[in-house]
């Protein structure tokens, strides 16, 4: 359920967006009009103000195209800017195109819109900065916020739990029951009238179906929103469409986003992409070559065996990071993973046997902390992409001795349906926080609702960190 002063904040939004447009626009013509130099063309000022004022609201609409008034957005405020960005872009080649084709020029000056497009981007941003500060005042007062009945325990649980308190803004947990099986109808409508409750979210992944059923329905009779954590069958079933062969009706399971032309444009981007990151990043990978050439006996090249698109074996290049007596594979005695867990402390092998990953892990270098920390050692991994092996973005390559935590065959067919990636969803979501589990799922979730955007987002969020987050910048 919309809460109605989020509906207002978002239309409010809308005027705002178009006077910090306008004023762009206005600000373009007079620092133009103040550098002394004549105009090239004699149009008057009312006349560009009055094109201007009726041209902007298509503007607005490339707001809309790009999602910058969804509703209940929790995006940051650097993808909210890579968005104002795209659409001002869009924007203003849309006004040179018009004043190309029109026959009386529209600006007095070529250089306006180009100001002027420089200005929407600072003044549009500005206002939408002080919407926020207005939004986060108004949300002291528990204006827009939404007040959630919170179900569920365990460690899916507990991670939404923590989103939702950083998200103070628009949700705030005012009472919580840890399972679903002790909820009563009589319970959930006392709840509801004396919290004032906007919304119930449910995160037990695995409860019964039809408790599940019985929530909603109980909740869309009493105007109260309704949330819950999916099963892992049930990241699949919003893909099922509805079709007919002949006048015989049949549901059809919607194939991933990436196939078709999105496989031709995925591949595209990550060529012209990985091509560019390889040329600006040569100096840097040819000096930890060296360095780890100098430091740690061995091949400085670690390839590593996983589970391609398809569940083909492919080698994932790496920097090796991991010292001599714990690397695998034939370069390294042929010893498996089993003989280098023998040579770990007991509760260092337990934890890589249940999550495939080991903090504080004693295998690592010096060199190959660092090169972890900032994740430098995937960089090999490019010529992965140019090979055809690997993808930017994707699940992450799976080595066979994840097979049994991702639940065998069964799960590894699901996984490999496109090419696994350098980074991914789970990658940028938590990292080594997030159980087993809930990488599997981030994965699953990613490959139902790929789009180029979403991969954008994941690269620049792994920038982000890998700079900033994981050096305490």
């Amino acid at each position: 359920m919309r809460k109605r002063s989020e509906l207002l904040i978002a239309v409010f939004q809308i005027p705002v967006d178009y006077l910090m447009l306008v004023i762009s626009f206005v600000l373009a013509y007079f620092l133009r009009e103040g550098s002394g130099k004549p105009f090239a063309v004699d149009v008057g000022g009312y006349t560009y103000l009055n094109f201007m004022l009726i041209f902007l609201p298509i503007w607005l609409v490339l707001f809309f195209s790009v999602g910058l008034y969804r509703l209940r957005s929790d995006r940051t405020k650097w993808l909210e800017l890579g968005k104002i960005i795209a659409a001002c872009s869009a924007g203003v080649m849309a006004l040179i195109v018009i004043d190309f084709l029109s026959v009386k020029p529209i600006f007095p000056a070529k250089i306006i819109p180009i100001y002027g497009f420089l200005f929407s981007i600072v003044l549009v941003s500005l206002g939408r900065i002080i919407m926020g500060v207005v939004q986060r005042l108004l949300a002291r007062y528990g204006v827009g916020v939404y007040r959630v009945l919170f179900i569920g325990q365990g460690p899916t649980a507990d991670q939404l739990k923590r989103t939702l308190r950083k998200l103070k803004r628009r949700y705030k947990i005012v009472s919580t029951i840890s399972s679903i099986e002790s909820v009563s109808f009589q319970k959930l409508e006392n709840l509801i009238r004396r919290e004032h409750i906007d919304t119930v979210l449910v995160a037990n992944v695995s409860s019964d179906e039809q408790k599940l059923t019985d929530i909603l329905s109980f909740c869309q009779n009493n105007h109260v929103g309704y949330q819950y954590v999916p099963t892992m069958s049930g990241l699949y079933t919003s893909k099922i469409l509805s079709t007919q062969i002949g006048s015989v009706p049949v549901l059809e399971m919607k194939p991933t986003p990436i196939e078709g032309w999105g496989r031709v444009v995925k591949r595209l981007f990550d060529v012209i992409v990985t091509t560019i990151i390889a040329l600006v990043t040569l100096p840097i990978q040819i000096v930890i070559y060296l360095l780890i050439k100098i430091t740690e006996p061995g091949p400085v090249i670690y390839p590593h065996e996983c589970y391609g698109r398809k569940g083909k074996k492919i080698n994932v290049y790496k920097f090796r990071t991991m010292k001599s007596e714990y690397s695998l594979g034939p370069k390294f005695g042929g010893q498996t993973i089993e003989d280098v867990l023998k040579k770990l402390p007991k509760d260092k092998a337990e934890e890589f046997k249940k999550n495939a990953k080991i903090k504080n892990d004693p295998r690592v270098s010096g060199i190959g902390k660092f090169l972890r920390k900032t994740s430098l050692d995937e960089l090999p991994q490019l010529y992965n992409v140019l090979k055809g092996d690997l993808s930017l973005v994707g699940p992450r390559p799976l080595p066979e001795s994840e097979l049994k935590l991702l639940g065998g065959n069964k799960n590894l067919a699901k996984i490999v349906t496109i090419r696994p990636g350098i980074t991914g969803l789970w990658q940028v979501s938590g990292r080594n926080d997030l159980e087993y589990s809930e990488r599997v799922r981030l994965n699953i979730y990613y490959i139902e609702n790929w789009s180029l955007w979403l991969d954008i987002k994941i690269l620049f969020k792994t920038f982000w960190q890998a700079v900033f987050e994981r050096n305490g910048l």
